[in-house]
């Protein structure tokens, strides 16, 4: 025991105490998260460049364009306030609204979104140039497009019965909006939403309704929505909290057995490769020396969790959202963790035993980050509905196991009591399978040189072994 915890020692200093993984590690992200208001200054200094140009239109129902540049200019400063209204949001979700912070806001929003598009409607009349008019939306084209109008942004044709059926018409007609190339989506969204209310309400007044009343009817104006705590408090939803609890779950869990994999990894084929291992082996046995090199790389991968888990609890805490977050989830992660990296530890020390260099070690340590990137894949579908049978399936498979349960527990809907202990009770069983497997492939591939194996091979070698 005390060997094992020797080469522990040695391979875990050996890891987390070099600069590298300091500075890629601690470093780094400290530096990121520091320099994070300066990234969002400069991002606030970048302002948005002005959009400014013509719509031209086609109405051959001649009842849309005379009043399209009033639902223009209302869509652009209704789509700024929708903008604002968010950023609010966020701001009193994050406590990030303190003295002067509505000044600070408005300020933020002048800064990201720039200037208001200018759009200026251009009539070319009901029997207008189509073909032209679109010619003129090429990219070096529609300069001076009207008279003091500058470039043509878009091209709307309004159908002849857009507001009024004929008598032959089953249904209205429509309209179709044409847009030069990498025009800002805000700016095409607006334009098509200013159609589609100004031929709205053309119906409306073709037909004799009051257009107010059924704008008032046809809305309904709802508060924010607010959520109820456990003290009866009330407060922002934590929506967004929520749904990316799970995906951060997954996340840390990832990272931190992918990090001390592939140390592990790297570590074994280096040592084997310069005969390190040969002199290694001399003072103890292969069990041990695998053993202490997971083990060893095991702290490393625990004390990133450690870390950024508590930089996360943290932040909940300090923003006043520390109930998302169930103790019990915090108690998995790191029990997960345990299980999730001994099965994926000890099967890369196998292709690192098995294998001369890293270059070799690409085809067989493949499936293994398969199975690590299969839950990053369907976290999504996952999160959506983490009691379908398919999720609950895998949730009970190794080694996908502890990262399925770790995102079905943190969703929205609650995970039958019974299913995490039998979870952690099946990743064991697959941990003793994979440390069993590890451990044969590894006592007899440290030794041997030449031609890379294949999986028949390894097989081969657990039957020897």
């Amino acid at each position: 025991m005390s060997k094992i915890l020797q080469i522990a020692r040695r391979e875990f200093v050996s890891t987390a105490l070099t600069k590298g993984f300091i500075i890629g590690a601690i470093i780094v992200p400290l530096i990121f998260m520091a320099a994070m208001p300066l990234i969002i200054w400069l991002t606030m200094l970048a302002e948005a460049p002005k959009v400014e140009g013509e719509l031209a239109v086609i109405d051959r129902s001649g009842q849309v364009v005379g009043t399209l540049q009033e639902y223009v200019d209302t869509r652009i400063a209704r789509d700024r306030e929708q903008i604002a209204e968010q950023m609010e949001k966020s701001q009193e979700l994050t406590g990030a609204m303190g003295p002067g912070g509505a000044a600070q806001g408005e300020q933020a929003l002048d800064m990201v979104l720039g200037e208001d598009p200018e759009i200026v409607v251009h009539d070319l009349g009901a029997e207008g140039d189509e073909e032209g008019a679109k010619a003129a939306l090429r990219p070096g084209e529609g300069e001076g497009g009207g008279e003091g109008l500058g470039s043509r942004l878009g091209l709307a044709v309004i159908d002849a019965n857009a507001v009024r059926k004929g008598e032959d018409d089953e249904a209205f007609g429509a309209f179709q909006l044409f847009v030069r190339p990498k025009l800002d989506d805000r700016v095409i969204d607006s334009m098509r939403d200013a159609l589609r209310e100004a031929v709205r309400q053309g119906r409306y007044r073709e037909y004799d309704y009051d257009p107010a009343f059924m704008d008032a009817l046809t809305s309904v104006n709802a508060p924010n929505t607010r959520e109820i705590t456990e003290t009866g408090e009330e407060r922002a939803s934590t929506q967004i909290f929520t749904m990316m609890l799970p995906f951060a779950f997954m996340i840390l869990l990832m990272i931190s057995v992918m990090i001390g994999g592939q140390y592990l990894l790297t570590t074994t084929i280096e040592e084997k490769s310069s005969r390190v291992v040969e002199l290694l082996l001399s003072a103890a046995s292969p069990m041990q020396l695998m053993t202490g090199k997971i083990l060893g790389q095991m702290g490393v991968g625990l004390s990133l969790l450690l870390m950024y888990s508590g930089l996360g609890i943290a932040s909940l805490v300090y923003f006043s959202l520390g109930d998302v977050l169930d103790v019990w989830d915090v108690v998995y992660l790191f029990v997960f963790f345990l299980l999730a990296y001994t099965m994926i530890a000890s099967l890369l020390a196998a292709v690192g035993s098995a294998v001369n260099d890293v270059r070799e070690a690409q085809s067989l340590q493949t499936p293994v980050m398969m199975v690590m990137i299969l839950p990053y894949i369907l976290w999504m579908p996952v999160t959506r509905d983490p009691n379908a049978l398919w999720v609950t399936i895998l949730s009970f498979i190794p080694p996908v196991s502890p990262f399925m349960m770790m995102m079905r527990m943190t969703s929205s809907q609650d995970v039958p009591w019974w299913q995490p202990p039998i979870a952690v009770a099946i990743s064991a069983v697959g941990a003793y399978c994979c440390i069993w497997f590890a451990a044969k492939v590894f006592r007899v591939g440290l030794l041997m040189y030449g031609k890379p194996p294949n999986v028949r091979t390894l097989i081969k070698w657990v039957r020897m072994a």
